[in-house]
């Protein structure tokens, strides 16, 4: 009985207190003249009275003891130790719970775009109006226009209303009627696998797809579609003075990847020669016989070169003149490391 007793307070203990603002289902205990008492278990009791019993009159009256009801905490004392409260109905809470649940589990939801902004869409999820904001769109639907002109910007998103998309919501508040989603978050797993498969150091074709202070804009994949930029420092001085006289819109280039970072890549237009590692490792995998010469060595390892790429031997170092050219087995290759183990053959 003791043990059922302190693990009753450890859950008290654990449960996170209530805030102005926030929602929550409630039982009614009783109901007096112009006032309505609420059981917010195990948080306490909800008091409705004053002027807020008026607001709210059109509910309260309908309500009798043992009906569940929704309540808004707009108080945490009414100086008799309840809550203070208005009512709302049990659906409106219903609706911020269900949001609550999509967002908790990360849903993916096929919504309309009702209406959009110089800012984003305007949407709704079980009846509660949401918003997408540019920068939380991918590549595929964000309005790259020139100079980023805000009206610009707006005629393009407004030719996507009555258009379903997949969103994920990423901000939540019912204190502020606040709900965000992004249509890009839906995506970030596959362009994260696409990314993956990639390396610094290799050569794309991309497209410009568009110009900016700081660079160009250019899609190096489609379906789905990804963009990158190839800032001003990595394009050729003579050409970077004027990006729109020397690079138009659906231009075809070859860049290379200089950096990767989570979903977004950068590309360079200078030193295009390809990375020797990316060559390496496209040509060879695990457990191949390459040949190469042993540069260096010491007691603990040899360095050995194959096709401009230099690896480390550990074993059988006795057996093995610098400068001597010998067949190896490649044990290990990481090329996104530049780390390459070999075994002599």
């Amino acid at each position: 009985m003791e043990n059922i007793k302190q693990i009753h307070q450890f859950k008290i203990k654990n449960i996170k207190p209530l805030e102005i603002g926030s929602i929550l289902e409630g039982i009614v205990i009783s109901k007096r003249n112009q006032e309505l008492y609420v059981d917010l278990s195990p948080y306490g009791v909800g008091r409705l009275y004053g002027t807020f019993y008026l607001q709210c009159k059109e509910i309260a009256q309908k309500l009798n003891s043992g009906d569940q009801v929704g309540v808004k905490i707009i108080g945490l004392n009414d100086g008799y130790g309840n809550y203070e409260i208005v009512l709302s109905s049990i659906a409106d809470t219903l609706k911020w719970q269900k949001l609550f649940d999509y967002y908790r589990r990360n849903e993916i939801l096929e919504i309309e775009i009702l209406d959009a902004n110089r800012g984003g869409w305007i949407v709704e999820v079980e009846g509660v109006k949401g918003f997408i904001p540019v920068s939380q769109l991918s590549p595929e639907y964000y309005p790259r226009v020139e100079n980023s002109n805000k009206n610009s910007i707006y005629e393009n998103l407004k030719k996507f209303i009555g258009h379903k998309i997949q969103c994920r919501i990423i901000a939540i508040d019912p204190k502020q009627n606040k709900l965000v989603l992004s249509e890009k978050a839906v995506k970030e797993e596959i362009y994260k696998d696409i990314l993956s498969k990639l390396m610094i150091g290799d050569i794309l074709t991309v497209k410009v797809v568009g110009h900016s202070p700081f660079g160009l804009f250019v899609r190096f994949h489609e379906n789905p579609s990804m963009d990158g930029l190839i800032h001003l420092s990595e394009i050729p001085e003579e050409k970077a003075v004027d990006l729109e006289k020397h690079f138009r819109i659906g231009d075809i280039l070859q860049a290379k990847i200089i950096q990767i970072r989570q979903d977004k890549a950068s590309f360079s237009l200078k030193n295009l020669e390809p990375d020797p590692w990316v060559i390496f490792s496209k040509n060879h995998k695990e457990k191949d016989i390459v040949k190469g010469i042993l540069k260096e060595k010491n007691e603990i390892f040899g360095i050995v070169e194959i096709d401009k790429v230099q690896g480390l031997i550990f074993e059988n170092l006795d057996k093995l003149e610098v400068g001597g050219i010998y067949q190896f087995i490649i044990e290990k290759l990481q090329p996104k490391e530049k780390s390459l183990i070999l075994k002599l053959k």
